[in-house]
Formats: C-alpha cells, structure tokens, sequence
C-alpha cells in the first residue's frame, strides 16, 4: 500500500494497519521478500519497514533467512491457520457434499469465498485416484478468471463488476477474458445461466463449473465448482455437472 492511498473507514491505528498489510506482499510466488524490496512496494521508509519486521520477528510472524537476509512468514502464521482450520464450522458443513460431488463425477470440487474483491480457497475434495493432491486452503486468487468467482460475481451489484475491471484484467492464459465489454456479458450471462465456467482461464488446461453459495437470506456466501482437465469437460458434461452442482448449492442454502 503506498502511503498516498487512503485508508478504509474503520482504521483506528494507522501504523497498525500499515504494518499488517505488509504480510500481503508475502505470496506463494514471492515467499520471501527483503526489507528495500517491502518499503518499495508499500511506500514506507525502509526504517520503518525494517522497524515493523524487527517486531514481527520477535512475535514469531515473520523469520528472517539468515542464508538470504529475507524475511518468510514465520510459524505462529502457520499456528493460527491451525486454530481458523479447526474452527472453520462453515467448511465443515459444506465439505460432506463436496465429497459426495467429487465421488459422483471423480472431478475436484472446491469451495471458495469473496475475500478483499478476491476469492480465497477454504476447502477443496481431491478424487480418491488423485496422483498429485496440493493445499489449496488459503490461496488467494481472482474473481475475473475463476469460475468461483464468476459464480460470486454474478450475484454483486454491477459496482463491484465494474471495480473488478477497474482494477485490470490481467491475462493467465490466453483464454482469459480481458476485455472489458465482454467480461460484462460474461458475467450478465453467468447471472442468466445460474452457474459460471472458466474455460482455463486461469490454469490451462482446466475447466471448472461454479455456482453460487446463497446462505437463508438469500445472500451469496460463496460459491462451489467442480475442475478438472478440459477434454473431460464438453458441453454436455459441463450442463451436467451444473444441475449437479445447483442441487448441491440448494440443499446447502438450507443448511446455513
């Protein structure tokens, strides 16, 4: 975050914000970074930066690589992922009829909510065959070329749509929507069909089928998707596997 940015409504210690939004430069491509490396990314002093790390080293949330003089998430990051997963009684309730999708079609179901005009993975069923079985909880991905978040997308005002665009549609793959007039049709038409695809979008070579997560007001929570290799998903396959995962999103609506 530059320091020129405004704050969001609801900072009460700015410095404290500050200091937390750094950890978001820590990613699963960049898991370690160095203190110049922060203060140009976020605009801070390099003191303060430095400063900020010292601190959170000493509470165990951040570490420093002796070996490289960066610094990586240290393991208290690890130790409260622990306690979230453990009380994650949302997940909990969604995860048996993951299992029963991912054991009807032997695809990967995986289960995703909005997060910071993202999605974030909270769960995800792996088929029993699976040869290469990956943690996805926690990964954070966008919402334009996902068809979780797609899924969500459809059901937010046209203002986060339009956000979404605003701030780039950056291409994965070269199916990725990055037109700006197209990607409205595509979710006007995700919001028609009930249901939303990514047509490798974002990986390639995988297709996913999402829908929509309603809780009892009627409220999209999150959204469910099936993926897997995209020869496995013709159009067929993909209206089945939709009406599969519409009944599923039904009787979850029910149950939270």
């Amino acid at each position: 975050m530059n320091n020129k940015d405004s704050l969001p409504e609801g900072v009460k210690v700015k410095s404290l914000y500050k200091a937390a939004k750094l950890l978001d430069y820590f990613t699963d491509r960049h898991p370690e970074r160095g203190v110049s490396e922060l203060a140009e990314l976020s605009g801070m002093l390099r003191s303060s930066v430095y400063n900020i790390l010292s601190t959170f080293e000493t509470c165990g949330i951040v570490e420093k690589n002796r070996q490289t003089n960066r610094y990586r998430l240290g393991f208290k990051i690890m130790a409260l992922s622990n306690v979230l997963s453990q009380s994650d009684v949302f997940a909990e309730v969604i995860r048996p009829f993951m299992e029963t999708l991912s054991d009807q079609t032997n695809e990967t179901a995986f289960f995703a909510t909005p997060y910071s005009g993202k999605i974030i993975y909270r769960e995800a069923v792996f088929p029993h065959q699976s040869i290469s079985v990956r943690s996805i909880r926690g990964v954070i991905a966008p919402m334009y070329c996902t068809s979780l978040g797609k899924a969500i997308l459809s059901c937010m005002e046209p203002e986060q749509t339009e956000k979404v665009i605003t701030e780039g549609l950056k291409p994965f793959t070269p199916y990725t929507i990055v037109d700006a007039d197209r990607f409205r049709s595509e979710i006007e038409q995700v919001r028609q069909m009930g249901y939303s695809v990514d047509n490798m979008e974002h990986e390639y070579g995988i297709k996913c089928v999402g829908v929509p997560i309603h809780n009892g007001e009627g409220i999209a929570v999150g959204a469910l998707s099936l993926s897997g290799p995209s020869l496995r998903f013709s159009d067929d396959k993909i209206k089945e596997y939709a009406a599969l995962l519409k009944s599923c999103a039904k009787q979850l609506q029910e149950r939270i």
